[in-house]
């Protein structure tokens, strides 16, 4: 196979990864256990090395982009960041304990909000930043 043909695939590759690594991490948004940075991450750097178009649409995306930016900036999450994923957690092991029969069950789940909202609360928050408050 020659080297122009590998290179070919080799985008192709990359892109069709990106794209998955973008589906996984947009339905990790709603869904509680499936983790949205770790996923759009990969896609980014799928991206970069499929195709410089659809990098720059991740990196410039409205919902998407604060992930990945807030994790290489090593700023934390948002304060709405933070309240989804109380909320989503603590709705999902609410529905969890009440369906459970065994009072274990019912004690694993609250173990794991009280664990998930402390990792929540204690994990550094983004300083929320508007242009208003800009001096220059």
């Amino acid at each position: 196979m020659s080297d122009m043909k590998l290179a070919r695939w080799k985008k192709k590759l990359y892109l069709t990864a990106g794209f998955i690594s973008v589906g996984l991490g947009v339905a990790g948004i709603p869904l509680p256990l499936l983790p949205t940075t770790p996923f759009l991450l990969l896609a980014a750097f799928c991206f970069a090395r499929g195709s410089e178009r659809w990098h720059n649409w991740l990196m410039s995306h409205r919902t998407l982009s604060p992930y990945i930016h807030a994790f290489r900036k090593g700023t934390g999450l948002t304060r709405e960041q933070k309240w989804r994923i109380a909320a989503t957690v603590t709705i999902t092991l609410l529905i969890t304990a009440i369906l459970t029969p065994i009072w274990m069950g019912r004690a694993l789940a609250a173990f794991i909000w009280v664990t998930s909202i402390l990792f929540v609360y204690l994990s550094p928050s983004a300083r929320q930043t508007r242009d208003s408050d800009d001096p220059a």
